[in-house]
């Protein structure tokens, strides 16, 4: 039996930089060059020319309203 007084504790890092938390199919970010696409879409686009119910679709269903 180990004795966990003495035992080393696993290697962390501080933050969470370069730790991948998820993939994801539905948005896709880039905090360094500061880009936010959800499906696809810039998330520039959307917040110009999308209504919240429309972007939500989106974030849902996978498209956007005809």
């Amino acid at each position: 039996m180990a004795d966990l007084s003495t035992a080393a504790a696993p290697p962390s890092a501080a933050g969470l930089e370069g730790v991948i938390v998820a993939e994801s199919v539905i948005s896709y970010v880039d905090g360094q060059a500061g880009k936010l696409v959800y499906r696809g879409y810039a998330i520039e686009d959307l917040a110009e020319h999308s209504t919240f119910e429309e972007t939500t679709k989106l974030l849902l269903d996978g498209e956007l309203p005809t």
